[in-house]
């Protein structure tokens, strides 16, 4: 019985792992003047990240008031804390761009302080109340789904189900939307990079977004970590080069995945003890056999820890080609590289390297091989 339904509209993080270090990058003033009430402290604190480094800066409050004088490359998201912990909850996120900014803070509510000025915050703003509206829609259906289910309203149930996807779809489309009409904003980087770093979005629409975003931001903070995030996950799709691994052979000799460049190669992820994968190996035998002399090799990549189970599985199921393991188990460094949560899977690559299909068992793995070795 379904307890929850799936969340898919993100809590708002905030972790980066950033971009490229750039030498003496060009920066510009951060003005913010602000007002504090229900405060009894005398330091109200300002955080932000930056090339893999947190920075907090502090201003005195002053019969409540407060200014900081701050420097950024580009527009980037800020948070005020009442403490020099930069992970302190509750906080306030707002961004700060070339513009002065005005901020009224509530001492000890600070999560629901204001932040005002400047075109990128004014874009967060609108940001954050097209998530508001999503998020007031999901707490309804949740708690109608709760309430059918206490009394066993399984139609009830069901259709508010069918009725969440449909919100999902729409919160994707609300966010692509946003980021259509808003090219130039570091808000729309800023959703490419967290809102859409979700294993439910497809990475199509996450390329898709990339697509709308205009040239004279591309070199910005959260459309270089989107990019290089897409860079890393277009190496495990269809149609493109797959990423490149090493792992050592039986006999401790490293194996690139780009030594096979010039044949057609089936990297075959799987285990000695995974009784799916045993039950297909057959299958892969019998392709092997039958294109290996047609520039067809297999790369197993097993997701042993025990060496001598691995090494008599090979010998047991007559697996000849190339076999590779880091004996990490699940913990397989290549299985990651290409999100392998179960086995058996596969990828089928050309002769360039490029990944041509996924997953093709028996029959189907026979068919493809005969449709690109003629």
């Amino acid at each position: 019985m379904m307890k929850k339904i799936l969340i898919l509209i993100p809590i708002l993080t905030i972790g980066f792992a950033n971009a490229q270090k750039q030498a003496q990058p060009k920066t510009f003033p951060v003005k913010i003047d602000g007002t504090i009430r229900n405060f009894s402290g005398k330091t109200i604190y300002i955080h932000h990240k930056w090339d893999e480094k947190d920075y907090t800066d502090s201003a005195k409050v002053v019969n409540g008031k407060f200014t900081f004088n701050l420097k950024s490359v580009d527009p980037n998201m800020y948070w005020f804390t009442n403490s020099n912990n930069i992970n302190e909850q509750p906080n306030y996120v707002f961004f700060a761009d070339s513009e002065p900014l005005k901020a009224v803070l509530i001492g000890d509510s600070i999560a629901y302080s204001t932040v005002y000025g400047g075109q990128t915050q004014k874009d967060y703003i609108e940001y954050r109340t097209t998530i508001s509206a999503f998020v007031a829609q999901q707490q309804q259906m949740q708690a109608d789904y709760n309430t059918a289910s206490q009394s066993g309203d399984y139609n009830t149930m069901n259709k508010i189900k069918e009725d969440f996807q449909g919100l999902n779809n729409k919160f994707i489309d609300g966010l692509k939307n946003f980021i259509k009409s808003h090219p130039k904003s570091a808000v729309s980087g800023f959703i490419i990079y967290n809102d859409f770093n979700n294993p439910n979005i497809p990475m199509e629409i996450v390329i898709e977004s990339l697509s709308y975003i205009d040239k004279s931001i591309e070199n910005t903070k959260f459309i270089k970590l989107a990019t290089k995030r897409v860079d890393a996950v277009k190496g495990t799709m269809v149609g493109n080069k797959a990423t490149n691994f090493t792992q050592n052979s039986p006999e401790g000799k490293p194996i690139n995945l780009t030594d096979f460049k010039g044949k057609y190669v089936l990297v075959d992820f799987w285990a000695s003890w995974c009784g799916p994968c045993r039950q297909e190996n057959p299958n892969v035998v019998a392709a092997y056999n039958r294109f290996k002399g047609k520039g067809f090799t297999v790369l197993g990549v097993s997701f042993d820890s025990n060496k001598d189970a691995w090494l008599a599985a090979i010998q047991k199921d007559n697996l000849t080609w190339p076999h590779v393991s880091d004996l990490k188990g699940w913990g397989n460094e290549a299985g990651k590289i290409f999100s392998i949560t179960s086995i058996p899977q596969n990828l089928l690559l050309d002769k360039d390297g490029k990944i041509v299909a996924k997953n093709l068992r028996g029959a189907a793995l026979d068919e493809k091989l005969a449709e690109l070795i003629k």
